[in-house]
Order: C-alpha cells, then structure tokens, then sequence
C-alpha cells in the first residue's frame, strides 16, 4: 500500500523507517503540512499521515475524497474538529494514535510540583542573582488533595505517579474505573475539595470551557489547575481573572485556546503573537505556559509514528482497525 505522510519531523525519520518497512508500506514523506495549496500531491495515495493541525476542514475532506483518498491514520490522539459524518460520508476511515501515557503524566506531575514550589519563579530570580528566600515558600504534596478529571489512560497514569506522594487523590469521570485509594465523587465536590485540580479528558460540546467562572468560584482560594489535555477545556479570560482575584493561586498550562496560532513556531525575533490571553498567562508570576510539548518523549514519538502505519496496514490488509473512530 502506498501511503504519504504530512508534516513529518527529523525527530519521526528513524521510525518511519522502521515501520513502514515492517508493515510492508511504500511510505513517501513530505514536511510541509497538508493545505488546500498542495492538495494535490495526494493523488495515487488511498492512505495519508497526518497529524491533526486544524487542516481537516470539511473542504479539505471533500477535496480528499475526491482524490481518492480512503483512510487517515492521525499521529494525534485527539481528532475533534473532524466532521466525522462527513468522513463517513465520502468514504473517508479516520484512526487516531495512541502513545505512552507516561509522556503527558510524568509531565503533569512535573507542573505540579514546580507549582506547589513555585520553582519557576525562583530559576527567574536566580538568573537576576537574587538568591534570597523571599516569597517562595511552597507547599507539600502529601498535605494536599489533588482533583483529577478523567481517568483515561493518562489519568491513570497520573494517579499512578501521585501514589508515591501520600496525597489524597480524588476523581470525576463519567465512566468511573476501579483504582485502588482514588476516591470518585461529583464533579462539583471535586471543585469543592481539590488543592489541585488536572484535567485529563477529551475535548467535547460538553466539556468545552467546564472551567469557567462559575466552576472557579466553587473551587478553594488558591486552588492550582494544571491542563496538559485540550486548552479550550478552560475558559482562559475567566482562568486569568481567577488568577487575578487570587481565586487561583497557580497554573500549569500546556495547551490554551487558540494555541495553533503560537505553537510549533519560533517567535524569538517576531512580536507579532496575536494571543493575547497567551500573552498574559505567560505574564504571571505564578503561572507556567509551555508550548503544547507533554508529550514529546522518544517514545511517544515512536507510537505515534507506529499507531498511525499500524492503522494504514490493517486497513490496507482489509483487517479490523482498533484505534478507528467514528462519528458515534
């Protein structure tokens, strides 16, 4: 089966290599991502690669279709944004990847700790050779109650990684699982209990902005919110106001809203960002931002790699897809 990749990065190379030979793929690569503007390089190529940028709109899916293009294995774990019926209705399978949890987990414990003790702040200070104590006082983990929402495989993850601290961990999901010392309860007592609250569900009508306002004045005075899953799963005004109203007392931020127009790009000699509630997250002392990176290890990079041509050759093969969506 021929296939082509979009967007390809040097760091992806070995495993494309790897992969595509032990699933018997001709594999052609192209390093820009797919546009209207080179959509026609995609012609000859039933399967296509591709991480999920925004770029399936529904007149890039028609325009895909059109040139024979039957399945797209995404080397992304989250495929909103997609018209899944659409899809479905040109004849055009979507997969998504599936990567170590353990990339965005050992990530988000990592923003919790640098919360807590405010590490951030004290590096900054320290490069301008101020080593007093000053206000970095911080806090410790096992006095603390951390909020977890959603408890999918890197929810799991999380709380694995929390287990060593001796902090009482609680949860909300929709689908409650069996974990050992996680105590599930209401969505709206999590708020009420939670020192710290990490998100770690998928983005959906539902879930869009859950922290808001109202969600951040039933939550305690100084309450951390860590997001390492979908930035337009908090209300980013209402997170800065919060911050501004003491009512949030820290946050770790590895996605926002309206990241595609900042991440992914070198703004070093560019003062152009447009985002401006980017800007202003980035400007608190108690906040960290990071690019959208949680889950750039070595090996989240080779099962995303993998998951996506793993996908395109059991399609190729006529074999049953695992990681296939649908719009159901």
């Amino acid at each position: 089966m021929e296939v082509k990749a979009f967007s390809t990065r040097p760091d992806e190379d070995p495993y494309y290599n790897l992969f595509s030979k032990q699933y018997g793929l001709e594999l052609d690569r192209d390093t820009d991502g797919l546009t209207m503007e080179n959509i026609d390089s995609v012609k000859g190529y039933e399967g296509l690669s591709l991480v999920l940028d925004g770029n399936l709109t529904d007149e890039v899916l028609k325009a895909l279709a059109d040139r024979g293009v039957k399945f797209i294995g995404l080397r992304t774990i989250g495929f909103d944004g997609i018209n899944l019926k659409l899809a479905e209705d040109l004849g055009i399978r979507i997969s998504h990847a599936a990567y170590s949890p353990y990339s965005v987990a050992n990530y988000t414990v990592m923003l919790m700790l640098m919360c807590i003790r405010k590490a951030l702040y004290i590096l900054l200070r320290s490069h301008t050779a101020d080593d007093s104590l000053g206000n970095v006082q911080g806090m410790e983990m096992q006095n603390m109650t951390v909020g977890v929402i959603g408890t999918g495989r890197i929810g799991k993850a999380v709380i694995q990684n929390l287990s060593g601290f001796g902090c009482k961990i609680i949860a909300y999901d929709i689908h409650p699982s069996d974990i050992p010392n996680v105590e599930y309860v209401p969505l709206d007592e999590l708020y009420h209990r939670s020192d710290i609250i990490t998100l770690h569900t998928f983005l959906s009508p539902e879930t869009r902005h859950m922290l808001n306002s109202k969600a951040f004045a039933k939550m305690k005075d100084g309450v951390i919110i860590i997001n390492a899953a979908r930035g337009a799963l908090i209300d980013s005004s209402d997170l800065i106001d919060a911050i501004e109203n003491d009512k949030v007392g820290g946050a770790g931020i590895d996605c926002f809203e309206g990241e595609e127009e900042v991440v992914r790009m070198d703004h070093l000699y560019d003062d152009r960002v447009k985002n401006h509630d980017y800007i202003v997250l980035k400007s608190f002392q108690n906040t960290i931002v990071s690019p959208h990176v949680a889950f750039y290890t070595d090996q989240a990079v080779s099962d995303m790699v993998r998951t996506s041509l793993e996908s395109l050759k059991q399609f190729g093969q006529g074999e049953e897809v695992p990681l296939e969506v649908t719009k159901n």
